[in-house]
């Protein structure tokens, strides 16, 4: 490839040779570029001067090959009246092999010279070397100038004729140059180095790096290896390496103000000025020279890219900066680049420009790294300020912080307190608590606790809220929450700690524990502990087995409600202190409830335990409670149990007492019952206690289930539905449980509100979701329990479940037991009255099983009686129940009553009723029940 560039160059030179004029010179001559007279031939290496002044034919084989040589052929005419000096002056140094010639007229040798880089020719001028060979014409004289070039770098390069008196006034200029050149680049790499020493930025070592290469390369390309002969070959490779240091460096100062440059730019930064070097060692002196100015250009480019993308944009005079710096140092190069391929000589106006040039580009580059660092100081300036009012603000702080600050040695002398410390050991100041307190061992009321401190500190570094025992200055003790650390510096290990009084929590604390545990009105143990002693005590055999009593006062419920719970709040007091002297030494008393008492023992017999029974059972019946001038006189009701069983848990003891205890009240109050598992009584009201787990857990998972069973109208045709709303119960194993197994027990405990409101929610949300059956419906019945109608939030409940649903009051029946009405009469009429406003009918259930049911008929507002199935199932056998069907029919219509036959299990006792004027029937005869959500019209 290079062969090829110098077969174009020698065509062309060859075209330009016909176009060349001879230089003409006068007194008037100073200086001109050889170059531009010149003739440029190509000659084999062997060739001599005079082969080519002759016009020897060179092969075009031997052109081709590294071996040819360029020669410029000038001829000087010298047209003055005067002799003239003058100078052939050639910059370079690194020239493989290069002759010089000067013929006259006849072509013989006036003078010459010959030149090869790296033989040592110690000729050279050390403050300005250059390649220079100086010669005289007389007026009139005509000399050729002939330069043979062989080498491997950019040929030609530029060959300057001079005046010999004009050059001497040219080197001293450029002398005075470059000296001021050297001057302005170490005064910058003194300054950015002492700045550096002072400041440590970064950016001023990476600055004075740059400078040095910089100096580095002005000094290589102005001769400087002439003061090493044998290294003037060596020239590319130099002028490469430099550059690259440069670049380098300047790349470090780029990362420096663009701070932030992501890693993957900042590498492909420092790789493309490394690969210049690589090429200067691998190629030929041409292509390493191309290859180092294309690389100078991608790195400038590159980094004017980066400044442009990564500036800081409340900072932009940096970036700018940064790039008219660039733009200086392309400038720059450019001017090199002419001088190396497009023949520019180097005078002093160029020289001068470069030199502006290269310094404006430092300054500028400097500029933006000191702006940078002032950005940087000022960011740090205001952090500091920023700290420091920090500190401030913590000083303050530490002053007026409501808790104690100290300071410390580890071997205890104190350093430092604030105000809220010296309040804390009772020191009415700093001072004086620094001037009397000799060792922080003052504060604790145990030196171990400072011990025990000490070694968890060395361990963890830090303690948070230990709680220790303190002594004030007075001597007294108090309690307070300590949280320290220790930290080193130059003077040795220093504890930090705050203090704070906690003696109020402390005593708060005890009084919190008591209260989890105690009942504070009475002083005895409270349920949940009484539980937790007892499960601990049965959980292993014991000898004697633990015995347990479980108390429940008869006729409380009348004090409470005669006399208010503040008398209530009293007498429970007398009676826990009463029974808690009457109890033996190791036995635990507690109370479980309102009027509820527990007892423990596990150091007596059987024997011994039921003879401390009748001890507090005489206690508690010789008890007169007065109030307000009225007496009252209480009993107990005590059930006991053997815990000798271990299968039993602590909660089936606890049941087995309390079924005692029950067994007890029903034996007339104010006895003992010794639990006994094989008592058919004891057995049923386990039975019923199961039912009530089992029906709580049936409403928490949803396990009943709605069932109806439809009526039969008697005295009219079937126009729509008529059926009542029934209740089962799922078995978590699939069997289908009767009401009449559980209903009851829900109803001794009280558990039927809850049972009511879910089959009145389950019902109506069946209805709303079944419009078309909702629409053919007539009356739907559902039974309501006593309880429910003497709730007060069951009338609301049903009230906003009618509005959620949106069902007809018209579609509802609500049925009750005449029994349970009569009992609850006040409650049954208001409930009544609310709803038969609404639309809501009424049906009185079973009646006919009341001792008056006809005197209270007509004070209840319903509109349908049902008779009790007990007369209906036998009327066609009996005469009575006939009758007293037949009379309940007659009381009922004259009222204005709709009537029911329940129990109604055959066609003939149906037809019957039908005789007798009778409604509605209802039974097995007409329709066993179903599930609601399989619902079958008649």
């Amino acid at each position: 490839m290079f062969a090829l560039f110098l077969l174009l160059s020698w065509m062309c030179m060859g075209a330009n040779a016909s176009q060349n004029q001879a230089l003409y010179i006068d007194e008037s001559f100073e200086h001109t570029l050889i170059n531009e007279h010149a003739s440029q031939i190509f000659a084999n290496h062997s060739a001599t001067y005079f082969d080519v002044i002759k016009g020897v034919r060179t092969s075009t084989q031997a052109l081709l090959s590294d071996e040819a040589r360029t020669w410029l052929f000038t001829p000087v005419i010298h047209d003055g009246y005067s002799t003239i000096g003058l100078v052939l002056n050639i910059d370079r140094l690194n020239i493989d092999d290069l002759q010089i010639y000067v013929l006259d007229s006849s072509d013989r040798i006036i003078k010459s010279y010959r030149y090869q880089a790296g033989k040592g020719d110690y000729s050279l001028d050390y403050l300005l070397p250059h390649i220079r060979l100086s010669f005289t014409l007389q007026p009139y004289q005509n000399a050729r100038v002939l330069v043979g070039i062989k080498d491997t770098g950019v040929i030609p390069f530029p060959i300057t004729l001079w005046e010999r008196e004009t050059l001497k006034q040219h080197d001293t200029q450029m002398l005075l140059l470059l000296g001021a050149t050297f001057g302005i680049f170490f005064l910058l790499a003194a300054y950015f180095l002492l700045s550096y020493v002072h400041q440590r930025m970064p950016s001023r070592f990476w600055l004075t790096m740059s400078s040095c290469a910089a100096i580095a390369f002005l000094f290589a390309t102005q001769g400087g290896l002439a003061f090493w002969p044998s290294l003037t070959n060596t020239a590319e490779i130099t002028y490469s390496a430099c550059i690259c240091m440069l670049l380098l460096t300047i790349t470090k100062v780029t990362h420096y103000i663009f701070s932030r440059i992501p890693l993957f730019w900042r590498i492909t930064n420092y790789c493309i000025p490394v690969t210049a070097v690589v090429l200067a060692f691998t190629l030929d002196a041409h292509t390493s020279t191309l290859s180092t100015l294309v690389v100078f250009t991608l790195v400038g480019l590159y980094n004017v890219c980066l400044a442009l993308v990564f500036h800081e944009k409340n900072n932009i005079v940096i970036s700018r900066a940064y790039i008219v710096a660039w733009l200086t140092f392309f400038l720059f190069f450019a001017i090199i680049t002419l001088n190396l391929f497009s023949g520019l000589a180097y005078t002093f106006d160029i020289a001068l420009g470069m030199i502006m040039l290269i310094t404006t580009g430092y300054l500028c580059l400097g500029y933006s790294s000191v702006t940078k660092d002032h950005s940087i100081n000022q960011l740090a300036l205001s952090k500091q300020a920023e700290t420091i009012n920090n500190l401030n603000h913590f000083y303050d702080l530490f002053r007026n912080s409501a808790e104690g600050h100290y300071t410390s040695t580890w071997d205890g002398e104190l350093i430092s307190v604030n105000p809220a410390m010296c309040k804390v050991f009772g020191y009415s100041n700093e001072q004086e608590m620094l001037a009397d307190v000799s060792s922080t061992k003052q504060f604790y009321v145990s030196p171990e606790d400072r011990h025990v401190l000490l070694g968890e500190l060395s361990q963890q570094g830090h303690v948070t809220g230990k709680e220790i025992r303190g002594k004030r200055k007075d001597g007294s003790e108090f309690w307070f929450s300590l949280s320290c650390q220790s930290r080193e510096n130059n003077e040795g290990s220093f504890l930090y700690g705050s203090i704070i009084d906690i003696t109020e929590k402390k005593q708060s604390d005890l009084s919190l524990q008591y209260l989890a545990t105690h009942y504070s009105l009475t002083g005895v143990y409270n349920r949940r502990q009484f539980e937790n002693q007892f499960k601990a005590r049965v959980s292993a055999p014991a000898e004697p087995p633990v015995c347990l009593l479980f108390l429940d006062l008869d006729r409380f419920k009348v004090v409470n409600d005669t006399c208010g719970h503040k008398a209530g709040d009293v007498m429970i007091k007398d009676i826990a202190r009463l029974i808690d002297n009457a109890i033996n030494n190791n036995a635990l008393l507690a109370r479980l409830g309102g009027d509820e008492f527990g007892i423990i023992y596990t150091e007596a017999t059987e024997d011994e335990v039921y003879a401390n029974a009748e001890k507090i059972l005489n206690a508690v019946q010789a008890y007169r409670f007065m109030w307000d001038n009225r007496i009252f006189n209480l009993g107990v009701s005590i059930g006991m149990v053997v815990c000798n069983d271990l299968a039993f848990s602590a909660g089936e003891y606890l049941s087995m007492a309390d079924a005692a205890c029950y067994f007890a009240k029903e034996q007339g109050r104010n006895q003992i019952h010794r639990y006994n598992k094989d008592d058919e009584s004891m057995q049923r009201y386990q039975r019923e206690l199961d039912w009530v787990s089992s029906i709580n857990q049936a409403l928490e998972e949803g396990r009943f289930e709605l069932f109806y069973q439809s009526l039969r109208p008697l005295s009219k045709a079937n126009d729509g539905h008529y059926y009542e709303v029934l209740l089962r119960l799922r078995e978590r194993d699939g069997v289908l449980v009767e009401p009449a197994n559980f209903l009851p027990t829900a109803e001794r405990f009280e558990m039927n509100v809850n049972i009511d409101k879910w089959v009145i929610t389950n019902t109506f949300k069946w209805l709303s979701e079944h419009p078309e059956h909702l629409a053919e419906l007539q009356r739907c019945s559902i039974n309501l329990n006593c309880h429910s109608l003497a709730d007060r939030d069951f009338t609301s409940f049903i009230l906003n479940a009618f509005e959620a649903y949106r069902i007809p009051y018209s579609k509802i029946c609500f049925e009750v037991i005449e029994s349970v009405a009569i009992i609850k009469m006040e409650d049954t009429l208001a409930f009544m009255q609310t709803f038969n406003q609404l639309g809501c009918s009424f049906s009185l259930d079973d009646f006919g099983s009341g001792f008056s049911s006809y005197r209270y008929l007509k004070d209840l507002p319903v509109s349908q009686v049902k008779i009790d199935g007990l007369f209906i199932k036998d009327m066609l056998k009996d005469g009575v129940d006939s009758a007293m069907v037949a009379s309940i029919n007659d009381v009922a219509k004259a009222m204005g009553m709709q009537t029911v036959g329940e129990f109604v299990e055959n066609e003939a006792t149906m037809a019957q009723l039908g005789k007798m004027g009778i409604d509605f029937a209802q039974g097995y005869g007409v329709a066993k029940p179903r599930p609601l959500h399989d619902f079958t019209p008649l």
